[in-house]
This record gives C-alpha cells, structure tokens and sequence, in this order.
C-alpha cells in the first residue's frame, strides 16, 4: 500500500538505499572527510576550559581514549549504511518505529544544527577581524548572515561538492594548524617538556574530561551511516564479513577522528597554559597582534576554513537527512540543509560560549541511549540483518504499536535519567542501561507480539537490499 495512503511518509529520492554507482568516495577521501569534520575549535575551546581543573597530560590522555571509544562506535553503527545504503533517519524506524523514529532523530539533529550556529560565528568572528584590519569597519551580525548562507549552499550540493571541499580544507587546516601551535610556543617561550610538566588545580575527574571530549562526536556515532553509504568497499558483492567490508571505514574515523582531534586539543591546552584564554581569535591576536597582518590574516582563515569544513559535513548534513525524513515525499535534502542551517543561526548559540564542557556532558548523557538501542538492535537482535524492504513500507514489521515501539521508548528513560546519579560516567551507564533493556523488552514481549523475523528466526539468511522493489514503494 502506498505510504501516502495512510497519513504517512516513509520514501524519498534523498533517503533511499544507495546505489553501487552512488558508493564513490574512496578510502582516503574518507579519510580526509574525517579530518576535514574533526578539525574544529570545540575541541581547541573544550581543551582550553578543562585547564588548569586537569593537567595538560590528563586532557590528552582524555582526548585519545574518548576518542578512540567514538571512532569505535562510529566503525560498529557505520556498518549500517556500507552493508544495506540507508542513512541514520531511515534505519531508526526499525528501533523506534516508523513515528516513533522521529525522536531520537530531533534529539540527534538539535546538537548538530546548535554547532552549526555555534561555529558559523567563531568563522563570522575571525572575518570580522580581518574586514576591521582591512577597512576599518565592523558588522559581526552580517557576517554571521553571510557565512552562514554560503555553507549552507555548499551542503546543498550535496556530498560530492562537501566531499571536493574536503580536498582542498582538510591539507590546509593541518598546515597551518601545525603552524600555529608553533607561533604560539615560540611567542610564549614554551616548550612540550614545560607544557606537559603542568599539574592539574583539581576540581575534574579523567572521567568527566572523557565524556566531555567524547561529546564533540558521539552525534555522528548515530548518523555515521549517512557517510558510509557512499564509501567505496572492495567486497563482492553480498559480502557479509565484517571486517572486509568496514576496514576502510575503521581506517578513515581512527586516524582521521583521532589524529585531528588530537591536534586541536594540544593546540587548546596550550593556549590554556600560554595565555589562560579559550577563544582561539583572541589568542592569535594577542599573540601574533597587528605587527604582522599577514600571517594574523593566514590564522584567521584557518579559523574559517576549519568551520566551514567541519560544518557542512557534520552540523549540516545529518540533521538536513532528519528533516528530509520528516516529510521526503515534500521536500528535498537541499532544502532540509538551507531549514537546518537558518533554525542553527536563530538558536544564537553563541550565548553559550562559556559552557562548552558542560553542553558536551549533556549531549553525549542524551544520546548515549540511542547509541545503546541501536548497537543492541543491529549486532545482538538482529545480527547485521534487516528487511530493507520493509524499512520503507506502510503496515510493515517496524510499525510495532501505533507506529511507535514502545521497548525503544521504555529503554531510553531510565538509561537517559542514570546520568544524573552518575554524571561522570553517564554516556557509559546510558549505553549499557539502554542496551540491555531494549534487549530484554524486544526479546520477550515485543516480539512475541510484532514479529521480528530477523530476531526470531535463526535459519534466516541475511537480506540483501532488493532496490527494484523498495523504490517501487515511491
């Protein structure tokens, strides 16, 4: 029965599974993709306000393990969209339902479209800089306009013209980022040795600083499968090993992720040693200062290439496939981008700029039960197979009770509310507490009551994506 039938909206050109010809983005243009959307002043600015509560050698220890956790679960939820093409908002209906899906898509999507404000006006701050050197004039709020219509155009594209932009961005931002962590050292007479023998005040657990650095990203752990689907794997066709069919995915998000973020963090801390400030503007200006505007100039866009480069692919993107997800039949990914973007601006969420470590924490306690629900959903139920098909179909296996599945739901409240008894370590007792009620529920009574064939039936070989008749659903 067609979707629109029923009051409901479940195709679109934008969400359906990808194409082999579709899957065009090799293994290092992944890779760069990654740096290119790792290579942010959140991190710098995150870094920079965890000093001097933690040593310089805490923060980075902090940095590589949350890090690697989220490369981790990037690679594990990543599989979704290499194996059967679907983004984040389509996958999701199989643990939520088909209405139900909609929650934690508006939980995933306000994080990423806050940082899209966020980082529109650190880029719109450091070109107004230049336009005061310049020419003497300054209008902040224009900037913000502008800058923020340009990236949304780029996203619009798509992720051919996001993916060429990282060509370009990601050799830059690490040039002159390298460069910069130079300038500031030599102008403030450090060195590592000097740097890393700081000890920290107190007052912040590894724990805490774990989540916090863990916050940045675990957004993009739920929606890694909008990048996947186009990731380009040398497997067979019907490949099913795990390993053949995500090593270049593994490869891309843990050195990619890591390595920037790494980077970025060094660069923070030691601007929290050097000058005790975390707006990394102000520190290359009264660093480098107005003596040398030329290389004042050079910083300062990299401040704009590394928010332009991070926002179009991981602030815009994900959220403009959960808007398209809401009505696909109505609207295009170029106008869920432009919808994403404009809500970003409005959100003014540079209000905030003095509490990024604890909007990090709160972030990643909100998501961290989606994460839980989905790992349990795709590798412990299901076991890497869906019914594609039925992803897309009204009246299908994922409507569960009115559209909505109610173990999902269940799962996702006490695990969301474990945080506040241990706020330090809440994205781990989020995760667990989700998994293994989601788990416990779907196994022994929404299954008995929506069958699960994937679930219950051993004997039943994974599905491969018939694309003929899913797109006969649209």
């Amino acid at each position: 029965m067609k979707d629109k039938e029923k009051g409901l909206s479940l195709s679109g050109k934008d969400i359906m599974p990808t194409t082999e010809k579709e899957k065009s983005i090799s293994t290092f243009a992944f890779l760069l993709l990654w740096i290119g959307i790792a290579v942010q002043l959140v991190t710098f600015i995150a870094a920079a306000q965890l000093y001097p509560a933690l040593s310089p050698t805490q923060i980075i220890i902090a940095c590589i393990i949350g890090n690697l956790i989220v490369a981790l679960l990037l690679t594990l939820l990543g599989d979704i969209g290499i194996k059967y093409g679907i983004p984040f908002a389509v996958y999701i209906r199989a643990c939520f339902g088909y209405l139900g899906t909609h929650i934690p898509a508006l939980l995933r999507a306000l994080p990423a479209i806050f940082w899209f404000g966020f980082q529109t006006w650190m880029g719109a701050y450091a070109l107004n800089v230049i336009m005061e050197m310049v020419t003497g004039y300054s209008n902040l709020t224009l900037l913000i306009i502008v800058f923020g219509a340009i990236q949304i155009i780029n996203t619009a594209m798509g992720i051919k013209s996001i993916t060429k932009f990282q060509w370009l961005a990601a050799p830059s931002i690490l040039l002159i980022g390298i460069y910069l962590q130079y300038v500031v050292m030599k102008s403030h007479n450090l060195s590592f040795t000097e740097i890393f023998s700081k000890s920290g005040e107190g007052g912040s657990s590894m724990g805490y600083a774990v989540v916090v650095m863990m916050g940045t990203y675990i957004t993009m752990a739920l929606n890694a499968p909008d990048f996947t689907r186009f990731l380009k794997v040398n497997a067979i066709k019907g490949e099913n090993n795990w390993w053949k069919l995500n090593k270049g995915s593994l490869i891309g998000h843990t050195f990619g992720l890591v390595g920037a973020m790494l980077m970025f963090t060094i660069l923070g801390l030691t601007s929290g040693v050097a000058t005790g400030n975390w707006n990394p503007i102000d520190v290359m200006v009264a660093t480098i200062g107005k003596d040398n505007p030329f290389l004042l100039v050079v910083c300062l866009l990299f401040i704009i290439l590394a928010q332009w480069s991070t926002n179009i692919s991981a602030n815009l993107l994900p959220p403009g496939y959960i808007i398209v997800n809401f009505f696909p039949r109505k609207i295009s990914f170029a106008t869920g981008a432009i919808i994403a973007g404009t809500v970003g601006l409005l959100m003014q969420p540079w209000n905030f700029a003095e509490y990024i470590p604890q909007i990090l924490v709160l972030i990643t306690a909100v998501l961290a039960p989606i994460v839980g629900i989905m790992f349990a959903d795709y590798y412990v139920l299901r076991k890497r197979t869906l019914n594609i098909d039925e992803l897309y179909k009204v009246d299908g296996q994922y409507k569960y009770w009115n559209n909505v599945n109610p173990a999902a739901i269940i799962a996702y409240i006490p695990a969301g509310l474990s945080v506040i008894l241990f706020p330090e370590y809440g994205f781990f007792t989020a995760l667990i507490i989700a998994a293994v009620l989601y788990y416990v529920l779907m196994k022994f009574w929404i299954c008995k009551i929506y069958d699960q064939p994937e679930i219950t039936r051993k004997d039943l070989i994974p599905l491969v994506p018939d694309l003929n008749k899913v797109n006969e659903i649209e």
